[in-house]
Order: C-alpha cells, then sequence, then structure tokens
C-alpha cells in the first residue's frame, strides 16, 4: 500500500458513480455474441445506440433500465425459450434480480410469466403482442442500426 491516500481510493466504475470494491469479485461472462454490422465501426453501432436510447427516453411513458432492456431483447430475439433460472444464467445475475426484471416488464405488459407445465418449479418467460409491439418500435427507432435489430 502506499502512503498517498489518493493512490489506495476505490476506483470509480460503472454509469451510476458507483465506486469498485477492489476485496469483490464479479464473475465474467464470456464474450457476448454479436457486435458491429459488417461493414460498420464500432463507433457507428454505438451511435445507433445512444440515437435509439435518446429516442426511447424522450417518448412518454415509463423508461426500461439497462437489465430490464437487455431481458426483453433476449426474450424477443432468442429463438429459444427462457426461464427465470435460464436468463439469470445469460445475464450473470440472481435469480431474485431476474424475477424483479420479469415482474416488472410484466407490470408493462411487455413479457408474461407462466409456470413450466413439465417442472411447476420453472417460470417460463413469455412474449406478448404488446411486447411484439415495442420491438417493432424499437426496430422503426434505430432504423435498422443496431446490431440484431
Amino acid at each position: 500500500m502506499s502512503d498517498d491516500p489518493s493512490q489506495n481510493a476505490p476506483l470509480p466504475c460503472g454509469l451510476h458513480g458507483g465506486l469498485a470494491d477492489p476485496g469483490r469479485r464479479r464473475r465474467r461472462a464470456g464474450p457476448l455474441p454479436g457486435g458491429p454490422l459488417p461493414g460498420r465501426s464500432g463507433a457507428d453501432a454505438v451511435a445507433a445506440l445512444h440515437a435509439t436510447l435518446l429516442t426511447l427516453v424522450r417518448r412518454d411513458g415509463r423508461d426500461l433500465t439497462v437489465r430490464q432492456l437487455a431481458t426483453f431483447m433476449t426474450v424477443y430475439r432468442d429463438a429459444q425459450l427462457h426461464s427465470v433460472s435460464s436468463m439469470a444464467e445469460l445475464l450473470n445475475v440472481s435469480r431474485p434480480a431476474v424475477t424483479r426484471i420479469v415482474d416488472r416488464l410484466a407490470e408493462f405488459e411487455l413479457v408474461e410469466r407462466q409456470d413450466d407445465p413439465y417442472d411447476r418449479r420453472r417460470v417460463l418467460i413469455r412474449r406478448t403482442a404488446r411486447g411484439g409491439e415495442f420491438l417493432q418500435d424499437l426496430e422503426e427507432i434505430s432504423g435498422g442500426g443496431l446490431p440484431g435489430l
């Protein structure tokens, strides 16, 4: 440890001004699929994402958090049907966190929870008509400028 207090201070991290806890290790997920579209730079993809997010925030209605939006997009973009457990593993967050996310998305009628008919302990995350409309809105807002849309 250095004698200079500024050398020992936690490092800022995240978008919310939080501080990194050097004693806490976070699991790292593997590389994410996707990336910039062919022929597009990463900067172009980030600019398209920024423009889309600005439009969403400026609209009337409630905003989705990043985790809620990632969960929503995963439900609608993956061919696989997800359970709360599989979504927790994919997002690298706890099952209770995914349950809260899904509950919130269900409040907005963007997804619905359904008991697995083969295993009542599992909860499946299903698409809804309103969620499909929201996905179409996202596609129109982004103008096809986001990877995967």
